[in-house]
C-alpha cells in the first residue's frame, strides 16, 4: 500500500481546514476519507504534520457524518500510536518490570525516555506500583501536594503506565510553577494548579486527560488553554450551537433577508436558501453573512 507522504498529507490538512472554514462538509468528509486510508499513523508523522490536530477539530463540525468520521480516524491512530509505544519499550526496557521501585519516577524530566501509553499489564495498576513514586520530589510540601492533586486528575480511567502519568504531571506542575507563580508558590500558582486539576477531573472529558498524557498537548501549552478551550467536544459543540443561534435570534429588526442561490447548504445540497449582512467584528473588518437554508433549515455564516 503507498502511503501519502508528509507533504502530500500537509497539503490535505491545509484543504481540510479550508473546507471546515467555508463548512463545505463534504469536501471535509473527502478528504477525512484520503487521510484514513493514505496515513501510516505513526508518532513522528502526526507530531511533523500536525494532522491529528487538524481531523480532530472536525469533532465539532454540524455535519454528523464528519464528526463520526473524524473521532473514528483519531481513535484509530491513538490506538495505533499506542501500541507502538508500548512495542518499543518493551524492545527498549526489556528489564522495567524487574525493578518498579526505581523505574521512570527518578527521570521526569525526559517523558521521551517513558513513552509507553499502557497496555494489557498497565491495566490493573497495583498500589505498590503507584506508592514507588517519589511524592515528595518537589522538596515543598505545597507544591507535592500540587503534583500529586494533578496526578490523581490525570490517573482518571486511564490505563497508563503509573510512570508516564507521574512525568506528565510533573512537567504541568513545573510549567504552573515557573510560568504561572514565576518561580514562587503563591495565588496564582494555586488558582492554575486547582483550575487544571478540575478540568482534568471532569469525567465528561477524557480525551483532554489523554492528550495531555500522550502528549498530543504539551505542558507547556496545557496551562495557557482557558476553560472554554479545555472543555469537552460535546459541551464545545453546545456552546457553538447556542452561539449561532443566539446571533441569528441578535439580527434586529433592521436586518432583513433576501432569497438567493448563491450559497449551497452543505447538509442537503440545495441552493434555496435566505442570507442577511451583520457588523460582528470592528468596523474595518467585513461583514458576516447569515445563511439559512429554506429547504431544511441549516444555518451558517461567514466572513
Amino acid at each position: 500500500m503507498a502511503y501519502l507522504t508528509e507533504a502530500e498529507i500537509r497539503e490535505l490538512v491545509k484543504g481540510l481546514s479550508s473546507a471546515m472554514g467555508e463548512n463545505r462538509h463534504a469536501d471535509s468528509k473527502a478528504i477525512l476519507t484520503k487521510l484514513q486510508n493514505g496515513v501510516r499513523p505513526t508518532e513522528e508523522i502526526i507530531r511533523a504534520t500536525k494532522v491529528g490536530q487538524a481531523v480532530a477539530k472536525l469533532r465539532t463540525c454540524e455535519d454528523k457524518s464528519v464528526v463520526a468520521l473524524s473521532k473514528e480516524i483519531v481513535r484509530t491512530w491513538r490506538s495505533k500510536v499506542d501500541s507502538q509505544r508500548v512495542a518499543a519499550k518493551k524492545k527498549d526496557s526489556p528489564s522495567n518490570s524487574a525493578s518498579p521501585a526505581t523505574g521512570g519516577a527518578q527521570s521526569p524530566a525526559t517523558p521521551s525516555s517513558s513513552t509507553g501509553g499502557g497496555g494489557a499489564a498497565s491495566m490493573s495498576v497495583s498500589p505498590a506500583k503507584k506508592e514507588a513514586l517519589d511524592w515528595e520530589k518537589l522538596k515543598d510540601k505545597t507544591r507535592n501536594a500540587c503534583l500529586k492533586f494533578l496526578y490523581d486528575s490525570l490517573e482518571i480511567g486511564s490505563s497508563a503506565d503509573p510512570h508516564l502519568i507521574f512525568e506528565r504531571a510533573l512537567a504541568v506542575e513545573g510549567a504552573t510553577f515557573k510560568k504561572i507563580g514565576s518561580g514562587t508558590v503563591n495565588g496564582e500558582y494555586r488558582t492554575k494548579i486547582r483550575s487544571l486539576g478540575m478540568n482534568l477531573k471532569d469525567k465528561k472529558n477524557p480525551a483532554l486527560r489523554s492528550s495531555v498524557i500522550d502528549g498530543t498537548i504539551p505542558a507547556d501549552k496545557f496551562i495557557t488553554l482557558t476553560a472554554e478551550e479545555m472543555a469537552s467536544e460535546e459541551l464545545k459543540a453546545e456552546r457553538t450551537a447556542l452561539q449561532m443561534q443566539n446571533l441569528f435570534n441578535a439580527k434586529g429588526a433592521e436586518a432583513q433577508e433576501a432569497e438567493t442561490d448563491a450559497f449551497e447548504c452543505g447538509k442537503c445540497k440545495q441552493r434555496k436558501c435566505r442570507y442577511y449582512q451583520k457588523q460582528t467584528r470592528s468596523a474595518d473588518e467585513p461583514m458576516t453573512t447569515f445563511v439559512t437554508c429554506t429547504n431544511c433549515n441549516n444555518k451558517w455564516k461567514f466572513c
